[in-house]
């Protein structure tokens, strides 16, 4: 997030929006996973308790059930949303490790995890509801399908910043939000 000065009729008023894709944190890599002769085991397999399970446990600290989920009911058989739905779900698991790897230092917290799972769903009913309008013609779906996804677009940049935010305060480096907005705020009257 970035305060911005307000335009037209907020003119002077900051404003925090979500930061476009080009001035979005860089945040912190995770480090690369060396492999440790312990662990595989017999026949080249796994062993217990090897430094990938480990990464991988450490990666899922402080998830909840409902930022592990996309949903806490279940769909009924043959709904048609089905595999978006599924689709969603795959797409946010492999988007929140993409962030910890990436940017979360090695960690995308239950916070970028939500806000990823929002933008995982609101891209499953854009394309749910543009495979509708592609069989019905409806031009007023098209333009749902067309804000949903750009509700995702913005859902992900969030999503990046939130998670790169995350990781520069756990090393020391983030910023002091507080005295950011009191020094926009004394500014901006």
């Amino acid at each position: 997030m970035t305060l911005r000065r307000g335009h037209g009729r907020g003119a002077g008023v900051p404003r925090i929006e979500v930061m476009p894709a080009d001035e979005l944190p860089a945040g912190v890599p995770a480090d690369a996973r060396p492999s440790s002769p312990s662990d595989r085991g017999h026949a080249g397999r796994f062993a217990r308790g090897n430094t990938l399970a480990r990464a991988g446990g450490h990666a899922k600290r402080g998830t909840s059930r409902l930022t592990a989920r996309l949903g806490l009911s279940t769909l009924a058989e043959g709904d048609p949303f089905a595999p978006y739905r599924k689709a969603a779900a795959t797409f946010r698991r492999v988007q929140c490790a993409e962030l910890a790897r990436s940017v979360g230092g090695g960690t995308c917290g239950p916070g970028p995890s939500s806000v990823v799972a929002s933008a995982a769903l609101a891209l499953a009913w854009s394309r749910y509801l543009s495979d509708l309008a592609a069989t019905s013609g409806d031009a007023e779906l098209v333009m749902r399908s067309a804000r949903l996804g750009e509700t995702s677009r913005q859902h992900l940049l969030a999503a990046h910043e939130l998670c790169a935010r995350e990781a520069t305060s756990r090393t020391g480096q983030g910023q002091d939000f507080a005295a950011l907005i009191a020094h926009a705020t004394r500014s901006n009257p």
